[in-house]
């Protein structure tokens, strides 16, 4: 099976594709057969799970089938490089890799899909990185994952390349360009934290609220208040519930306890 490679129209007086950063695909070289990934759609690899897992955000890809004599990567940081060429030439920049943009990216894309690598002399490797305009315009997204083989081939024992298939000896790579509609922006992470930042607020100022109108008979998130003196207060555990030192009823300091289900209860320690 084998997915075209498609560039979308390009936006107005840009040239950046609408689908994304993806003329970089064109300058490096490989192919768009499946089977030079070395895997199957129907079985795939790690280097085909961008392909079989997110194909609505792929926007074009190429594969590579190569006997290195050292650095593996060598392909996939020749990819990178073209992919940040073509972010900068169109006036973007990448995500700092540190950063929430990049990281969310690559746990999404990459993230625990790569088997560890072990005692084996082959192994998966991942590159990625994300091309932005500015804190709300993300402009495209890079993969590469690699099957190294350069180490089998180089430097395992003769017995291992004897009865390893010649086409097994082959690093395969892939590099994918991805849709940026489908990447987060710094902006919409910064929005959502700005969200989180005040329901924490609205949740402290109300749990403060509650904390000052206690009154005897009021639910909390450790049971009723049977009793009151001044910053201390006494509470009835529900029979149904086990608590650390079985007791039925136990003091807390006001400032600890919550609306039901709010919070867990200390239970006074």
């Amino acid at each position: 099976m084998v997915i075209a490679t498609a560039l979308l129209a390009v936006v107005p007086g840009s040239g950046v594709p609408a689908s994304g950063i993806a003329d970089f695909l064109t300058t490096i070289g490989g192919d768009t057969e499946v089977k030079t990934s070395g895997s199957m759609l129907s079985d795939p690899s790690p280097q085909l799970y961008p392909l079989a897992r997110n194909g609505s955000e792929i926007i074009g890809y190429r594969f590579f089938a190569e006997k290195l004599a050292a650095n593996g990567s060598a392909t996939a940081e020749r990819a990178q490089a073209a992919f940040a060429q073509e972010c900068t030439a169109e006036g973007g920049h990448l995500e700092p890799e540190d950063g929430k943009v990049a990281q969310s990216f690559r746990e999404r894309v990459l993230g625990r899909r790569l088997p560890p690598r072990g005692n084996f002399k082959h192994f998966w490797s991942g590159l990625s990185a994300v091309c932005a305009r500015s804190p709300s315009e993300v402009m495209g997204g890079f993969v590469a994952i690699t099957f190294d083989n350069t180490e089998l081939a180089t430097k395992g024992d003769f017995g291992a390349r004897l009865f390893s298939k010649i086409s097994l000896m082959a690093t395969r790579t892939a590099v994918y360009a991805y849709r940026p509609d489908r990447i987060p922006t710094a902006a919409s992470f910064e929005r959502r934290e700005a969200e989180l930042r005040a329901d924490d607020a609205a949740e402290q100022k109300a749990n403060e609220a509650f904390r000052r109108t206690l009154a005897v008979g009021t639910e909390t998130n450790c049971g009723t208040v049977i009793q009151i003196r001044g910053p201390m207060v006494e509470i009835a555990v529900p029979p149904v519930r086990l608590t650390p030192n079985g007791q039925s009823t136990f003091w807390s300091k006001r400032t600890v306890l919550a609306r039901p289900g709010i919070a867990p209860c200390t239970y006074g320690l």
